[in-house]
């Protein structure tokens, strides 16, 4: 930590202060006198300032950079709480109440503070009063934030991609599209400008130039509303630019061995700051099998990422679904995906899906219940929706000679799940892929009869885990897996948006497709007026239908919206109807869709909005 001399700090920032929460009213000359009894501090980046429970005895302002406010539970685990950037005040709590420090306090990048002690802070509230009031209304907006949950929304304003191979140097222009696409603002500070439009530009990375003046740069930049992307190779990266990003999305291939004696794992043993900020992002070109990725034991804190980029029109390309999650990795945001359960009608998930991926809205991670299972896994992988159909009209529905035969579609299914025919016919199109090679996370639903409780599967053999959440009891024995004995997932959690709450998601879509029921139960069309026995499968079918609809109303409450295609003029073997289905999702998808892009736009705001305070 370091200290600069007050009057140059007066001559400097004394106008941007008078802007702060702080001073807000305050006369110039009131302001000056708390400026007067203030000490102007450095605290380089990743460095902790003070601890949750140490004493508190100062206050500080922040004049340029940003820290991160950090609670701590009882077994040690840190969450983060905000970021404060210029202009924030932090510390007083502690002083006004006598308490210790109520959270820890973390430099994310290079910092300038200016810090009032317990003496001086007590002179400035008796002689200002208004300053008081500022730092109660500070206070006061804080707790009304915590108890209405509107706390304001933490964004990372300066980002890095690094680049380890050529077909890497699409992705840094992809994602500022993709920013200015929804009206934020990015600029970048790049090692290679001829690949930029100047405006694009906020400065050049030039290796082994000062550092000093373009980190000002940034810092106004960022003050202003701007977030700057740090575009650079592997072997320009410098530690202490770096050491200025709140995030670091470094690119390796999917094959690379190398990468904890790379530059990213030199990084991580020498400043073990540049951890907690970084994640790998493997990359591979697109193809029909997802191939297996390396691995690495270096200690960084979240996931790694997947991403694919194809050749088009002879220019490497990126996936725009991977482009998005990307950008909402970098925005700290996860737009999670609920699939519910409902046999053939599950099919009808194929349609939104395809009306979603029409208009760009993608997601960072799925959830899927028994043939939301299905769907789930195909969508992990980066199948298509049309792909997807074919599986199902393939390998779920009878052959053409046996249609013919009543009730040969409650036989087929019966069939092929009690001879265990369906699980090789997955395999051969859903591979033996493991969910940690899934190109996004996924969480598939199934019910432990033993103990009566759900089991959430998001690790493992993918096929494996989707046979147990299509396992219906009315078709299939229970599945032993050790002590378990597993079911259809929605026996207990039809539309699993609960799942995708749990690990964190801002936003969840979830589709239903069990919500409406048709009404010709026990009739027949030869006689309309008069109800007629049904059979004892159909009887569990409609039992069936019954209970997901109940299910499903409870579970769905967790979603920020339900799309509900009207699919009851169809039953749960019906797969031989599955372009039928696919069209009544594509008409759900597009009723919604108004709805649907305001939502996602309101989150995008809150964060873009925030960006530019």
């Amino acid at each position: 930590m370091a200290e600069h001399n007050q009057s140059e700090f007066e001559q400097s920032e004394f106008e941007f202060l008078k802007g702060s929460p702080a001073f807000d009213g305050l006369s110039d000359q009131d302001i000056r006198s708390i400026l007067a009894k203030a000490r102007p501090m450095e605290v380089r980046s990743g460095e902790v300032l003070f601890r949750q429970g140490d004493p508190g005895g100062t206050m500080y302002v922040i004049t340029s950079g940003r820290v991160r406010v950090l609670l701590e539970d009882d077994t040690g685990e840190q969450s983060l709480l905000n970021v404060l950037d210029r202009g924030a005040h932090f510390g007083e709590l502690s002083m006004l109440i006598g308490s210790p420090r109520n959270a820890t306090i973390k430099a994310v990048v290079d910092t300038d503070l200016l810090v009032l002690n317990h003496d001086h802070f007590a002179e400035a509230v008796e002689q200002v009063p208004q300053f008081a009031v500022n730092l109660s209304k500070t206070l006061g907006r804080w707790l009304r934030g915590e108890l209405l949950g509107t706390r304001r929304q933490v964004i990372r304003a300066v980002f890095a991609v690094i680049r380890t191979r050529k077909e890497h140097a699409v992705l840094a222009p992809q994602m500022v599209k993709a920013f200015k696409d929804r009206g934020a603002t990015v600029k970048v500070v790049t090692d290679r400008p001829q690949m930029w439009a100047a405006d694009d530009i906020l400065a050049e990375l030039v290796h082994g130039n000062d550092l000093e003046p373009l980190r000002d740069r940034v810092a106004d930049a960022v003050t202003q509303g701007v977030r700057v992307l740090v575009d650079c190779d592997v072997e320009t990266a410098e530690p202490s630019l770096l050491s200025q990003c709140e995030h670091l999305l470094w690119l390796f291939d999917n094959q690379d061995q190398g990468l904890v004696e790379s530059r990213l794992g030199t990084f991580v043993r020498d400043r073990n700051h540049l951890a907690g900020h970084s994640q790998v992002v493997w990359t591979h070109e697109r193809s029909v099998r997802l191939p297996r990725h390396a691995s690495h034991d270096l200690p960084l804190p979240g996931s790694d990422m997947r991403v694919q980029w194809e050749h088009a029109s002879g220019e490497p390309s990126f996936r725009k679904h991977d482009v998005t999650r990307c950008v909402h990795c970098v925005d700290d945001l996860q737009f999670g995906l609920a699939l519910g359960g409902g046999g053939a009608k599950g099919v009808a998930h194929l349609g939104v899906i395809e009306v979603l991926n029409r208009e760009g809205i993608y997601f960072d991670s799925v959830a899927g219940t028994s043939a939301g299972a299905i769907m789930s896994a195909g969508y992990a992988m980066g199948k298509s929706p049309d792909v997807l159909l074919q599986l199902i009209l393939k390998e779920m529905t009878p052959p053409t000679w046996l249609r013919k035969i009543p009730k040969s579609r409650e036989m087929f299914l019966l069939s092929q799940f009690r001879m265990g025919w369906i699980e090789p016919k997955f395999r051969e199109h859903l591979q033996n892929v493991q969910f940690d090679e899934l190109l996004l996370p996924a969480s598939l639903v199934t019910v432990d009869l033993v103990t009566g409780q759900e089991r959430i599967r998001r690790s493992g053999d993918v096929v494996s885990s989707v046979m147990e959440s299509i396992n219906h009891p009315i078709f299939g024995k229970p599945i032993l897996r050790g002590n378990e004995a597993l079911v259809d997932g929605g026996v207990l959690a039809n539309v699993p948006s609960h799942c995708l709450r749990r690990q964190g998601a801002n936003f969840v879509l979830a589709v239903d497709v069990t919500t409406k029921l048709s009404t010709d139960f026990c009739r027949d069309p030869r006689r309309p007026d008069a109800l007629t026995s049904p059979g004892y499968l159909r009887t569990l079918l409609r039992v069936n239908d019954v209970s997901l609809r109940s299910l499903s109303g409870i579970h769905r409450s967790g979603s920020d919206y339900v799309i509900t295609p009207d699919t009851s003029a169809h039953t749960f073997d019906d797969f031989a109807a599955g372009e039928e289905l696919m069209d009544l999702g594509r008409a759900a998808a597009e009723a919604a869709l108004p709805e649907i892009k305001e939502r996602v736009a309101k989150v995008y705001r809150s964060i873009d909005d925030n960006a530019s305070r």
